[in-house]
């Protein structure tokens, strides 16, 4: 378990070519339940190789069809996926900083955007990039080794946690109290030098989104993708 309510997954393809995808791209899982057939779309934790492995992120949902399904694999199980899907992806233009904004495992595809972003600062070392991961409590953050290790061997990278439901007292170093989505003041924003990232909890990307649009910055500089909870039948 990432977290007393995520778990990490890892499935290798059986496709060939190996299968491909973007940074920043999901898949879709297919499965009977009751005699319908759903699906649930889990974007991709892992760094593109030519491997075959998929990984991703699945929170607990109390009896929810994609939790039943997931949380009960055992190894060597088999899922039917498609994809990859999605347009949270980076463009080939670099803008003068990337903030990327998540909630939970919203932070998924920055994780499979390490490598790239890492090959973008040794084109562009001016380069900057902040990375705001939010969740309830420290316990709840997932991958945060990963993004200080980032943040460590680059000092054009910034990782900042910010904790909703934690005590002032408790924070430890890269954590700050409060909604992710409330960082924005101390960040200078430009909106002639920066590109938004937002993933995750459609409640933060629309309180976010609104506030960038007060600031000025156009549609095509906000890149979203809202993690929406499906009924659980």
């Amino acid at each position: 378990m990432l977290s007393p309510k995520v778990k990490h997954f890892i499935f290798k393809t059986e496709q060939s070519p190996p299968f491909s995808y973007l940074p920043g791209q999901f898949i879709t899982i297919h499965f009977e339940r009751n005699g319908k057939m759903l699906k649930r779309s889990y974007s991709i934790a892992n760094v593109p190789t030519q491997n075959n492995y998929i990984e991703f992120a699945a929170g607990y949902v109390a009896e929810g069809p994609g939790t039943d399904l997931l949380f009960n694999l055992k190894p060597g199980d088999k899922i039917n996926i498609n994809g990859p899907f999605g347009r949270l992806i980076l463009k080939e233009e670099m803008p003068k900083r990337y903030i990327f904004v998540a909630t939970s495992t919203g932070v998924t595809p920055y994780r499979a955007m390490i490598n790239e972003l890492k090959a973008r600062l040794k084109v562009n070392p001016e380069l900057q990039i902040v990375i705001l991961q939010g969740v309830q409590k420290h316990e709840d953050l997932l991958y945060p080794d990963e993004f200080i290790a980032f943040a460590a061997q680059h000092p054009q990278v910034t990782f900042r946690a910010h904790l909703s439901r934690e005590q002032e007292s408790a924070l430890g170093p890269h954590e700050h109290k409060g909604y992710v989505q409330h960082a924005f003041p101390d960040l200078n924003l430009n909106p002639t030098e920066d590109m938004i990232y937002l993933c995750g909890n459609p409640g933060m990307i629309d309180d976010a989104f609104n506030y960038l649009k007060e600031k000025g910055f156009a549609l095509q500089q906000i890149i979203r993708e809202k993690y929406i909870s499906s009924p659980s039948k």
